[in-house]
């Protein structure tokens, strides 16, 4: 295991400048699977996609940023009693989550949505950062102070029950 944990380390950048265009391409790619309607990407399952949305915020791209940010906020996906947000929705409008929550997702999104308030002042933005941080605080750390990886949504050994 110390072996293939090493092997990150001897990666190194590229000298190489990022292509501009390569850039644009890639939002023009997301602007063609972007749900206008729904926020989010493509149809269900729907994931959400922090690192998407951070690189939309760098470019200065807020509408589908900052759109899907609201949707998965107002949707079941995210839970406004316990805090966090479940793994991904099994529809396309954030409505159904699928119960179970990861705490690498969750870093990643409390991240985006502070990012995303930082881009657009929305106060509701902000408190989705913190909400989701408090939760992880909360349901999260173990008694030695570690992080849990996830909430299971197996129940009597069946998934989702």
């Amino acid at each position: 295991m110390r072996e293939r944990l090493a092997g990150g380390a001897v990666l190194r950048p590229s000298e190489h400048p990022i292509d501009e265009s390569a850039l644009a391409r890639a939002v023009a790619r997301l602007e063609d699977t972007f749900d206008a309607r729904n926020g989010g990407f493509g149809g269900a399952p729907k994931f959400p996609q922090a690192s998407v949305i951070e690189f939309l915020l760098l470019r200065g791209e807020r509408t589908m940023a900052l759109g899907t940010l609201r949707a998965m906020a107002s949707g079941g996906i995210h839970d406004i009693l316990g805090g966090g947000f479940a793994r991904y929705s099994v529809d396309e409008t954030w409505t159904v989550p699928h119960f179970e929550k990861m705490l690498y997702d969750n870093a990643l999104l409390a991240r985006a949505y502070l990012h995303g308030w930082q881009a657009s002042e929305e106060p509701g933005l902000l408190e989705v950062a913190r909400d989701t941080l408090d939760w992880a605080l909360r349901e999260m750390r173990g008694p030695e102070g570690g992080f849990f990886s996830a909430l299971d949504a197996d129940s009597e050994g069946v998934e989702g029950r």
